[in-house]
């Protein structure tokens, strides 16, 4: 169950707000103004944000932990297109046009999320004409990430999108590019596979000495080979 509050830290919120794509830059009067009219939400990890298809309007910005973006069709099969985390916002198309949901968040993590009515966005958006042109482009930035997926899926076969994902989702750590935590079942939601041909590829990967696994983590040893 969530547990919804009024921000009790709200520099916590300003800061947040601060570094969000959508809000960064603005005048630190409005940034404050924007805070006080807002509520803040914890959800434990795995718990659904929003739904695909509710007909919800406000507007999230994460704090702390991480969330999935998924999809989902009328038989159950899942594929996530998205990974958002600290500073990130997602919702934007629902207080703008009355627009259903067009796909389902879940919790990755304990999280905390600053949840931004439709009212008190529309207010903010009319007296600060300048978040139009950043929501302009995020929505540009939003179709170029869903055509790549969507170019990867059509075009690409399973391993050159599992490689796709292992580098998205790795950070540099010392010489070496370390994965956050991936489960192998992770990673066929992502690539629209099952975990089986997943572990097939990571299995031989792994022998080749391409890649290391520890826990949840996966090491990317060397420049990872162009076909299987």
């Amino acid at each position: 169950m969530e547990n919804t509050k009024q921000p009790e830290n709200i520099n916590r919120v300003i800061e947040t707000l601060k570094k969000t794509a959508l809000f960064h830059g603005l005048d630190e009067d409005v940034i404050k103004q924007l805070s006080s009219q807002v509520v803040t939400r914890q959800f434990p990890k795995n718990s659904i944000v929003v739904t695909q298809g509710d007909e919800t309007d406000s507007l999230y910005v994460i704090i702390e932990g991480k969330v999935d973006v998924f999809l989902q069709n009328d038989k159950g099969k899942e594929i996530i297109i998205n990974t958002l985390g600290e500073c990130d916002s997602f919702g934007e198309l629902a207080p703008l046009g009355g627009l259903p949901r067009q796909a389902s968040i879940i919790t990755t993590e304990n999280s905390m999320l600053v949840v931004i009515s439709r009212q008190v966005f529309m207010d903010t958006l009319l007296t600060k004409p300048a978040i139009s042109m950043r929501i302009i482009n995020r929505l540009i930035n939003l179709i170029k990430d869903l055509t790549e997926e969507v170019s990867s899926l059509a075009l690409e076969d399973v391993y050159n999108r599992v490689v796709r994902v292992l580098y998205k989702h790795a950070e540099e750590i010392g010489d070496k590019l370390v994965t956050e935590k991936l489960t192998q079942q992770d990673i066929a939601l992502r690539v629209g596979a099952t975990r089986e041909m997943v572990h097939r590829i990571l299995k031989e990967l792994k022998t080749g000495g391409y890649i290391s696994i520890e826990g949840k983590h996966i090491t990317i040893e060397k420049k990872l080979p162009p076909g299987w």
